[in-house]
């Protein structure tokens, strides 16, 4: 952990061995319906969910809603965060499409190659 960072920082500071021993766990038992979601992490995700209905609605392309909202979450980051701590981020969530936990389909539910 850096010299000097916010609290804010400090909690986006993933421990590594935690983090793997987390999603091992996550993935040998994963369950949806007994999923615990911090209330405040719902209320982001239901306004962000909004949000993306009714930029779909407008009928914007898919891809500029998701990098209106890559960009947004990174300009966040950015503010709130250490390089080192996104970049952390980032490679999480590169490890976890090619894990396959974000699976690649089109709106009839169909694979598409990713």
């Amino acid at each position: 952990m850096s010299v000097g960072m916010t609290e804010t920082e400090k909690a986006f500071e993933p421990d590594r061995a935690m983090e793997d021993a987390v999603r091992e766990d996550v993935a040998a038992s994963f369950d949806p319906s007994v999923l615990q979601i911090p209330e405040e992490l719902r209320k982001c995700g239901a306004v962000v969910d909004n949000a993306i209905e009714y930029l779909v609605g407008k009928e914007l392309p898919p891809e500029m809603i998701a990098s209106a909202l890559l960009a947004g979450s990174l300009g966040i980051l950015a503010r709130t965060a250490d390089a080192s701590t996104m970049v952390r981020m980032l490679e999480t969530a590169i490890a976890s499409i090619k894990a396959g936990e974000l699976s690649v389909s089109g709106p009839d539910g169909a694979s598409r190659p990713g």
